[in-house]
Order: C-alpha cells, then sequence, then structure tokens
C-alpha cells in the first residue's frame, strides 16, 4: 500500500475499534476478560502504547538505527504498555488512544516520498527489508492492529 492508502486504511481500522467499543459500559471495559487476562480498558491502553511507539520507530529508522525487535520483546512490550496504564481511569485509556491515534496519523501524512521509503540496511525476523514503510505494515486477524482487536471485541461480547 502506498502512503495514502495507508493512513485510509488506518482510519478505517480506527472506526472499527470504535463501533466496537461504542456501546460497552466502563463496567464491561474494566472488567470482563476479553482476551486472555486483558480487559478493553487493557487493549486499549496497548493499542495507545503501540501507537506512540510506532511513531517512535519510524524517527529511529530514519535516523538509521535498528528498530525495537533488538532489544526487547513484543509480549515485555505489552506487559509494560499495559502495567504504565494499570490505574488509570477508562476515560484517560480512551482519550490517550484517540490522541496517540491522531498523533499517528498526523505524522504518516508528513512524511516525505523519500522518508516513506527509507530502508535501512537490515531485515526484519520474519523477512523483509526494514523500512518506514514496513512499521506501517502489520497485520493482526486478518486486519489492521485497531481492527484485529475490534474483531476480538466484537467477537466476545457477540457470543456472551
Amino acid at each position: 500500500m502506498d502512503q495514502e492508502e495507508i493512513i485510509q486504511f488506518f482510519k478505517d481500522d480506527h472506526q472499527k475499534l470504535r463501533n466496537a467499543i461504542s456501546k460497552l459500559t466502563e463496567s464491561q471495559m474494566n472488567t470482563d476478560k476479553i482476551q486472555g487476562s486483558w480487559t478493553v480498558r487493557d487493549v486499549l491502553a496497548h493499542i495507545s502504547a503501540w501507537n506512540w511507539e510506532i511513531i517512535a520507530q519510524a524517527e529511529l529508522v530514519l535516523s538509521g538505527k535498528k528498530p525495537w525487535y533488538t532489544y526487547k520483546t513484543e509480549a515485555e512490550f505489552n506487559k509494560e504498555a499495559v502495567k504504565t496504564r494499570e490505574t488509570w481511569s477508562v476515560e484517560k485509556i480512551v482519550s490517550e488512544w484517540h490522541e496517540s491515534f491522531d498523533a499517528l496519523i498526523s505524522r504518516l501524512e508528513i512524511f516525505s516520498e523519500e522518508e516513506w521509503n527509507f530502508e535501512l540496511d537490515d531485515e526484519w525476523p520474519e523477512g523483509g527489508k526494514v523500512s518506514v514503510s514496513s512499521i506501517f505494515g502489520y497485520r493482526y486477524q486478518g486486519e489492521g492492529h485497531e481492527g484485529g482487536h475490534a474483531k476480538i471485541i466484537r467477537n466476545y461480547f457477540e457470543s456472551c
């Protein structure tokens, strides 16, 4: 996907997650374990952290440095992200989620073509060159990151 397609894809994905949580109560977001030990609020905390992190990782790659996978596992990152936000209210987590998404879109919109296509002389563990554009290519549950989690949330609450 090119840069404009990625931006629209991310916006559509964000809307899927907004729709998935739109009718949930604060209690449902705080107590229902929808994904392992995670509640909806934990999932949103996790997504916020990832939104901020992929912005940072794109900047790291642009400066010629390797992404985070060289020094931290995904599980470690996720655990830290949720723990950092464990005392936050649902309202604060939802607010940060929207803020992190807006920041992500803002950054995506201003990459120059040269930045978007910038590659490191390095490969992802699963293969393929590390590039700025590749950072935004992650897929989860056959969707983007937010859409994949939206699917899990919808499936959970539809089965209750």
